[in-house]
């Protein structure tokens, strides 16, 4: 199967967060990008793909995005917090 690549800018903090998630998704960049636009990851080289029954995938769709819905209010809280602290740290 023939492969196209995209390419799209962003600003170094925007590659910075995005990498951050990725990481702490334990995924590679690519592949965090990829899931993020509802596409499939492609994994590591060499690794197995994961089948998901049809019948389970708006489920797991539904956690993940409500993983990243707390994710996101942890990391706001945090942020509250730090910026409320006369030190920043």
């Amino acid at each position: 199967m023939a492969s196209t690549t995209i390419t799209f800018r962003v600003d170094e903090g925007e590659r910075d967060e995005l990498a951050t998630r990725a990481e702490r998704e334990k995924v590679n960049l690519s592949d965090y990008i990829r899931v993020r636009l509802g596409l499939r990851g492609q994994g590591p080289d060499g690794g197995d793909d994961v089948d998901i029954d049809p019948q389970h995938e708006q489920g797991l769709r539904e956690q993940i995005l409500d993983h990243e819905q707390r994710l996101r209010a942890l990391e706001e809280g945090t942020a509250r917090r730090l910026a409320a602290t006369p030190s920043g740290a």
